[in-house]
């Protein structure tokens, strides 16, 4: 006897073999129960999810010689003969290659006969959306009102392909596409009906390259069992599909989590030698983090449609929100430059470095990758001596500008001894182009920037700084006037200041310290020394800053300049007076100062 694929081998016999589509059965059951039969039925859903399937059941159930009922008996001629596919009163219909009019001219036509053998004469007519416009149009009628001996089964994975007029008279249900849980639950039973091993991890393998199609699942697992010799392994089903498994996954995030810069690399120089699609990994790595995310937001949230709910969990705790965050956005823009990039090996390499580079807290003292003998050398007894060398110091030397005040002197060895870093994505310019990006960005405070040149100030603004001293430096009013931009701005403006001789020190409350590194501490500082002398040390502690910071007092200035404004105009005559005469409403939310809007 021939080998019978596992998708035919395995097609359900009975309602209670399908395997979802709980809420299509069961209105068709208690349709069958009770004896209220639509004379033509819909299906509707992406490829195998059950339609031919559910329509030939369907038909059992009405030919069945023990009478109309949601379980046949399986045994009768009626119901042997339409499994075997030789019912004759059971007309199977392939729109795709029978589109004419003429086709449909001829099934009208046949349609006033009585069934041969069987209670019902029922067309099962699949993908009925490739029929013609006149095919449809000499189809309506009988569609519509068939004689009673006749059921139509229609099936179609595009319903909005269909006139409006068909959809009209028919029943429709929608097919949900299969989840990965179903799919690995009937692979389970149908390999061990088969007597053939398997590993779950290849079943989820399968179960997501099936994409919600259980026909796919199994002609997969068909695949599968010949490529592994009888047999189903998880590195055997990667091979074949050309993925990586779920482990493979793990290991990767695993050593993004710990920082582990050469795990990481040495994790993607094994993956490589499967010649793996690396836009499925970071679609992968895109749903790992999106379910992360949702279980940090929602706990408990997390399912286990990949096999990993344990693993969610445990990243949900071990990662920070902005991590998690980083990381998306990092895996959604690299499989977007991954069409440009010269070679899709190094734009995923790029991706993983990227979330280590920039993930807040990784200085560029910690860079993800190893670093050479020469950067051992500048941290071993090099790294002691007092003398600065160009290679080490922050940013590239340039003339400074003549100034009136005395030459600066170079920076303290604490300051510029940096490790140094052979590893190309992460150099100086690669830093720079970043921290360029990030200046270009608007501040996220609501405050504008002030403009250099000095603009008249409200009366109310006048009243809230006169508790200010004249003629001194004073942090929260004069911070812009340090020249502090970029995210370092940003930063810092959420700081409070405070001095004790040469030394300043900045209190950050968690969370914006938490997103401060070496690059933002050397530009604070350099302005610092630039306004207050080359002595300057800054020293930044966590706490809570209170209301003397520059963005409390920059949002104070615009509550009150809001403020004025709107006075003002409550207050205008001529606004007043249109306000009367015309019944008008002032739409206070868009008033805004006039300085604003000569900025604008």
């Amino acid at each position: 006897m021939s080998y019978q694929v596992l998708a035919r081998k395995w097609r359900p016999r009975t309602f209670e073999d399908m395997v979802g589509q709980e809420h299509v059965l069961q209105a068709l059951i208690h349709a069958l129960e009770n004896q209220r039969l639509h004379h033509a039925y819909l299906f509707t859903g992406t490829r195998g999810v059950g339609k031919t399937s559910i329509g030939r059941l369907l038909a059992r159930c009405l030919n069945c010689e023990t009478g109309v009922t949601p379980r046949p008996c399986g045994t009768c001629s009626s119901c042997v003969e339409i499994q075997e596919g030789r019912f004759v009163d059971l007309i199977e219909i392939d729109a795709a290659s029978r589109t004419g009019v003429d086709d449909m001219r001829e099934l009208t036509d046949n349609v006033q006969y009585a069934p041969s053998r069987g209670r019902y004469k029922v067309y099962l007519i699949d993908e009925v959306h490739m029929l013609t416009t006149q095919s449809f149009n000499a189809f309506l009628k009988t569609l519509e009102e068939p004689p009673d001996h006749v059921k139509f089964l229609l099936a179609t994975t595009d319903p909005q392909k269909l006139p409006v007029t068909v959809l009209s008279r028919c029943l429709q249900f929608n097919l949900k596409r299969m989840t990965p849980e179903h799919i690995v639950g009937h692979l389970q039973n149908v390999l061990t009906a088969e007597e053939i091993p398997f590993e779950e991890p290849a079943l989820w393998l399968l179960a997501r390259a099936a994409d919600g199609s259980m026909r796919d699942a199994l002609s997969l697992t068909d695949q599968a069992i010949a490529f592994g010799d009888q047999k189903l392994s998880a590195s055997d089903v990667s091979s074949m599909l050309g993925t990586i498994d779920q482990g493979d996954v793990e290991r990767i995030v695993n050593a993004l989590v710990d920082r582990d810069g050469p795990g990481l690399l040495a994790e993607t120089s094994r993956i490589a030698d499967f010649a793996p699609d690396y836009s499925i990994i970071l679609a992968d790595l895109l749903s790992l983090f999106h379910r992360v995310t949702m279980e940090q937001v929602v706990p408990g949230s997390a399912d286990n449609s990949l096999g990993d709910a344990t693993q969610v969990q445990t990243l949900a705790r071990k990662l920070s929100a902005e991590d998690a965050q980083l990381f998306y956005q990092a895996a959604l823009m690299g499989r977007k430059d991954l069409a440009i990039t010269p070679d899709a090996r190094m734009g995923f390499e790029m991706t993983l470095l990227r979330m280590l580079a920039f993930r807040p807290g990784a200085g560029r003292s910690a860079p993800p990758a190893v670093n050479t003998p020469a950067s051992s050398t500048d941290s071993g007894e090099e790294g002691g001596r007092d003398e600065p060398g160009p290679a080490a110091a922050p940013q590239p030397a340039e003339p400074e500008p003549a100034a009136p005040e005395p030459s600066r002197m170079p920076h303290t060895q604490e300051e510029v001894s940096q490790p140094e870093v052979s590893s190309p994505p992460v150099d100086d310019s690669w830093l720079a182009s970043l921290d360029a990006q990030a200046e270009s960005v608007p501040d996220p405070d609501p405050e504008p920037e002030p403009e250099p040149e000095p603009e008249p100030e409200a009366p109310a603004e006048s009243e809230m700084e006169a508790t200010l001293p004249e003629g001194e430096f004073v942090w929260e009013r004069d911070f812009r006037t340090l020249g502090i931009v970029g995210m370092a701005g940003n930063l810092a403006s959420h700081g409070a200041m405070s001095r004790s001789g040469d030394t300043i020190t900045l209190l950050i409350d968690e969370g914006h310290a938490r997103l401060l590194n070496a690059r933002h501490e050397e530009k604070i500082l350099a302005a610092l020394r630039n306004y207050f002398g080359d002595a300057i040390q800054l020293t930044i502690t966590q706490g809570n800053p209170g209301s003397g910071t520059p963005a409390a007092f920059e949002e104070r200035r615009r509550r009150e300049r809001q403020s004025a404004a709107v006075d003002s105009i409550r207050n205008d005559p001529l606004v007043r007076s249109i306000v009367e005469r015309f019944e008008a409403r002032v739409v206070e939310d868009s008033i805004r100062p006039t300085e604003t809007r000569r900025r604008e």
